[in-house]
């Protein structure tokens, strides 16, 4: 009797931990739609989008061939 219990409770344990630490990150399209709406100061090149913030920070959206996000990079 013992060992199913404690078979269940570690598989419920496991299953908590594994939906607790879920990693809920953006996408790099949400990411750079949220840079593009808070910049100061904006590059644009054909593939390639230059942030530049009043804080000193700066970052890069950078497009593939299609048009979608390929790469942000931020620089602080």
């Amino acid at each position: 009797m013992k060992n199913p219990i404690q078979k269940t409770l570690l598989i419920l344990l496991f299953s908590i931990s594994l939906i607790a630490c879920r990693n809920e990150a953006e996408t790099a399209e949400e990411k750079a739609e949220d840079l593009i709406e808070n910049a100061d100061d904006m590059k644009v090149k054909e593939d390639k989008i230059k942030i530049e913030n009043e804080d000193g920070s700066e970052a890069k959206i950078k497009y593939d061939e299609n048009g979608d996000v390929e790469k942000v990079k931020t620089d602080n």
